[in-house]
Formats: C-alpha cells, sequence, structure tokens
C-alpha cells in the first residue's frame, strides 16, 4: 500500500535545520507536533463505539496522548514553554490547525458518496486517515531525530517515532481485511499529501 505515498523528503530536509537551529522557531514545531498528536488522539477517540471499544483503539489513543504530553514536555529543555495551541504558537498558521480535520472531513465526504453508512464511514476514516498520517510521520520523524543528532540538540523524538511505527503496521493489518481499501488509500494519501505540501511551503515562508 505504500506505493500510494508521495514523499516530501528533500523539502523536510531543507526546512528542518534552520527551524531546529533557532529556539522560538523549534519551540513553536515541537508545540506544533504536540498539537497534531493531540488531534489524533481526539480524532480516534471521537470514533469510538460507546461500549463496543476494542483494546488496541485504547492502546492507540492512549499512546498518542501521551506523544503529545511528551513532546510538551521536551519544551524546557530548550527553554521554551507554550501554553496551549493558540494559533500564534503554531508553525504554519492555518494549515497546521485544520491539517487534520480538513483530512478527516474529506475523507468521510468520500466515503459517503460511495453510499457507504455512518458507522461503516466512522471506522473506516479512522483507519484511512490513521494510515495517511503515520505513513508521513514515519517519513517525518526519522528525518527529524537525524537533525537532532546532527545539531547536538537536547530534544529527542527517538521514542515517538519508533510507536508511531507500530500504529503504522497495526493500520497495514487492519486495511488488509478490507475490500477494495487500495483504492481508498490511493484517494485519501493523495489529498493528505496535498495538505502537507501546503503546510510545508507555509513554513518555507516564515
Amino acid at each position: 500500500m505504500n506505493k500510494s505515498f508521495i514523499s516530501f523528503e528533500k523539502e523536510i530536509r531543507r526546512l528542518l535545520p534552520p527551524i531546529v537551529k533557532d529556539t522560538v522557531l523549534h519551540g513553536r514545531w515541537i508545540n506544533t507536533l504536540s498539537y497534531l498528536e493531540n488531534c489524533g488522539a481526539r480524532k480516534i477517540a471521537s470514533c469510538e463505539h460507546p461500549t463496543l471499544v476494542r483494546e488496541e483503539m485504547l492502546k492507540h489513543a492512549a499512546e498518542e496522548f501521551r506523544h503529545a504530553f511528551y513532546l510538551k514536555k521536551q519544551l524546557p529543555r530548550i527553554d521554551q514553554h507554550y501554553e496551549d495551541y493558540r494559533l500564534s504558537s503554531l508553525l504554519g498558521g492555518w494549515s497546521a490547525c485544520h491539517y487534520l480535520n480538513t483530512l478527516d472531513l474529506h475523507t468521510s465526504r468520500y466515503l459517503k458518496i460511495l453510499g457507504m453508512g455512518l458507522s461503516e464511514i466512522k471506522q473506516l476514516a479512522y483507519l484511512l486517515v490513521t494510515y495517511a498520517i503515520e505513513l508521513r510521520a514515519g517519513e517525518l520523524y526519522p528525518i527529524y531525530q537525524s537533525i537532532l543528532r546532527e545539531q547536538r540538540s537536547k530534544i529527542q523524538v527517538q521514542s515517538v517515532l519508533l510507536e508511531e511505527k507500530e500504529h503504522l503496521k497495526e493500520m497495514e493489518d487492519e486495511l488488509r481485511r478490507v475490500t477494495s481499501a487500495p483504492i481508498y488509500v490511493e484517494k485519501i494519501c493523495a489529498f493528505e499529501a496535498h495538505l502537507f505540501k501546503r503546510w510545508l511551503h507555509s513554513l518555507f515562508r516564515i
């Protein structure tokens, strides 16, 4: 299914070194990653059935919330602090703020057009959106970690990276059971790439 993924490795490698070198920008970058992890956790929680909640989904939501908290706790290591996720504390403005919500909304609309019911849309949107953002995390976090090492930063994201890798595998396993999954994945990954590219371009203008 990874054939659907559109890489932005070159752009990320060009973008991140000056951000990591600048303490204020780096702080906002970390806060933005924390915001996105928190958004992901909230999306997972919103897809849960009131009673029929699988252990895997609980684990995934808990880990995403923990990533958001872990990243927040990294900020004092570079003498930065952000009380919340207000727009001025995020890198990329509205492109970052609406990245996940827009992807989720687009996915749900796409599945609705295919004639699926609400319950099926909720479950499949969870799988597709999570898969797309875990693919992106699988590209972003290793590059970020390598730049942190190169610059001898006090910040580390290795633990987040490893858990995101595990999440991706779980989503791949789930999607293998879904009829026509490769078609859905291609559509959603293409739209995720469009949103991510828009966010990257906003960061290059900083």
